[in-house]
């Protein structure tokens, strides 16, 4: 093998050019690979990959149709307790509604990715759903039904690859399984990767709720947002926030979160299209409305969704469908806030009992789900989609 030198934009790469005889290794592919937001989604792109085994953290990228590509270095931390390593590289300086491409290696296997628009002259479509993996077979149908409708991205609402059972350790190769399953399902029918951006879940945790950082060290090595201050705000233009929210696993409910939403929805009131997500519900369709988190999220959080004209919350824990009446002040009110659950894509489900109707209920079911959102600059349209692909309820909101 002889190996040469050749320059991208200023970068030495090195390249193996094969003898005669010689066999060509196979092109590196890595065994997870997924795509996140930290900052502007209309003009950066946040890659990470697992490597077993430490590995320099570096890519190429170009525009879509370009022939020049330009390098991106990276950083990389071990992902404890297995042997592999997560690297990430952001990408920045993007243009907003814009196809590009990357790779590990000249020559090597091209991956695709588009940022978002910076307005809705053309409707923005995306994905939100929680609970993901029970079994593979589940997991596996529900993100190959997510890509297939295009989605700018998916949101999950926590309980990603329940790798922590309760106080149990960590079934730390779950998350292998869950990154294969997104890599290989999670592409749109063009072939570009989906953004995956991710709230944290008590199945994120050890101890699920009130717990140190280090509680959930494999779900802040793995993600780099929401980063380590456990909640986030992401805003896309200036038509769309979305609040990744904490609900009470890592950082409490109530005193600095609240305080931070207040802040966030505050400077928001004239964007037309506010979502928060979060994991446990403050009405939640399967378990009994007492427990600490939803008492807490309808004692800190609701009011605000009231006092900022919030529409809609994504909230998710209980695996089942979930669709309130609209809700203010804890009471059933055409302008508050309609909440959708609970949970479903890719777990056992949960049948909410008929007998025992709650007030603030306006649909449930024991149905595996999805959330097909769509916006425009004066409405939105969320579809209700199960694991058969046939929609089974809406909501439609005009923004006001």
């Amino acid at each position: 093998m002889r190996i040469l030198k050749t320059c991208l934009s200023g970068a030495l790469f090195v390249v193996a050019v094969l003898l005669p005889g010689q066999v060509a290794a196979a092109p590196f592919d890595p065994p997870a690979l997924y795509l996140q937001w930290q900052r502007d989604p209309t003009t950066t792109m946040t890659i990470h990959w697992h490597t077993v085994g430490q590995a320099r953290t570096e890519l190429i990228y170009r525009h879509a149709g370009s022939t020049n590509w330009s390098p991106a270095l990276g950083s990389a931390q071990p992902f404890v307790g297995t042997d592999r390593w997560v690297h990430v590289v952001e990408l920045t300086g993007l243009k907003p509604a814009t196809d590009y491409e990357f790779a590990f290696e000249p020559d090597g296997k091209i991956f695709k990715f588009r940022t978002m628009p910076k307005d809705l002259r053309q409707p923005v479509r995306f994905v939100s759903g929680g609970d993901v993996y029970h079994e593979k077979r589940w997991m596996d149908r529900m993100n190959t039904l997510a890509a297939r409708h295009d989605p700018a991205f998916v949101v999950f609402g926590g309980d990603l690859a329940y790798a922590h059972g309760g106080t149990n350790e960590e079934q730390i190769t779950r998350w292998f399984d869950y990154f294969a399953s997104w890599k290989t399902n999670a592409v749109t029918p063009d072939g570009r990767l989906i953004p995956m951006l991710v709230t944290i879940g008590n199945h994120e945790v050890k101890g699920s709720y009130r717990k140190p950082l280090d509680n959930a060290r494999s779900f802040y090595t793995l993600f780099s947002s929401p980063g380590l201050q456990g909640y986030q705000c992401l805003d896309f233009g200036n038509y769309m926030s979305l609040l990744l929210l904490d609900s009470d696993h890592t950082h409490t409910i109530a005193g600095e979160q609240t305080v931070w939403l207040d802040q966030h929805l505050s400077k928001r009131r004239k964007v037309p299209h506010v979502f928060p997500v979060y994991h446990t519900p403050g009405y939640p369709g399967f378990r009994e409305d007492m427990g600490t988190q939803a008492k807490e999220v309808r004692a800190h959080w609701s009011p605000l969704f009231d006092k900022y004209g919030v529409k809609l919350a994504f909230e998710n824990h209980d695996h089942c469908f979930k669709r309130t009446h609209p809700i203010r002040a804890n009471k059933i009110d055409p302008k508050g806030t309609i909440y959708l659950g609970d949970g479903a894509w890719g777990v056992g489900l949960r049948k909410p009992d008929p007998t025992k109707p709650k007030w603030y209920i306006a649909k449930s079911g024991d149905i595996r789900h999805l959330y097909l959102v769509t916006l425009y600059p004066d409405a939105r349209h969320v579809l209700a989609i199960n694991e058969s692909g046939q929609i089974f309820d809406e909501v439609y909101q005009r923004v006001k």
